[in-house]
């Protein structure tokens, strides 16, 4: 790997929570620039890679993924945030191997109404749910910190797409976001529009014009 990631301008992690951070590592100590899209992987480690980018002058990369209003959330940072909450709604059967699920030992089968899977923080979220949840990783990151961003996670069974409702508040007032998305065809754990986040940052990497904050 060491060879490869030698040979790369930009390199794109997109293996698992488990390798997204040895990764980004190896990639930003040799002063390549990295895309990570298992940001869960770097939670809590992530002003290391920080400093790493800054010291070898490279830029790390971490798409928005199927959430709808990092760029708010990022402005919101020049003042003072006070709260951050993400409720995630998405159909059982993706959340069928979550660590969480198993440990407590949750029958998602035959469910009739929504079923509140997770309460707490995204540290936590992404700790029992690592396939379901990058987003508030992303979150975490943009924001107030894994420890302080809050996380609800809804398993409902009538539903055929994956939601993501995000509240901010701050000294700038607030605001809410909703998206509705399709998941994707071979990983139904995540979204259409996770899969287009990735593309459209390495278009925003390439573009001399940038649009939106």
């Amino acid at each position: 790997m060491d060879e490869l990631i030698g040979r790369c301008d930009l390199i794109i992690e997109s293996a698992s929570k488990q390798a997204a951070y040895e990764i980004a590592k190896k990639a930003l100590s040799i002063g390549k620039d990295v895309m990570v899209m298992s940001v869960g992987g770097i939670l809590g480690k992530e002003k290391e890679l920080f400093d790493l980018a800054r010291t070898h002058r490279c830029c790390l990369y971490l798409p928005s993924g199927g959430v709808v209003g990092i760029d708010g959330l990022k402005a919101a940072r020049v003042g003072k945030i006070y709260r951050v909450t993400l409720t995630t709604r998405k159909p059982p059967h993706g959340f069928d191997d979550a660590p969480y699920v198993l440990k407590h030992k949750i029958n998602l089968k035959n469910l009739k109404e929504e079923k509140v899977l997770f309460e707490g923080n995204a540290a936590a979220a992404v700790k029992g749910f690592p396939k379901n949840i990058n987003v508030s990783a992303t979150l975490s990151v943009a924001g107030l910190g894994a420890q302080r961003t809050k996380v609800r996670i809804i398993a409902c069974p009538h539903m055929l797409v994956n939601v993501h409702e995000l509240y901010v508040q701050g000294d700038f007032g607030s605001f809410y976001t909703r998206s509705e998305n399709f998941p994707a065809e071979q990983n139904p754990k995540t979204s259409r529009l996770a899969i287009f986040s990735a593309v459209a940052t390495l278009e925003r990497i390439l573009k001399n014009v940038k649009i939106g904050t």
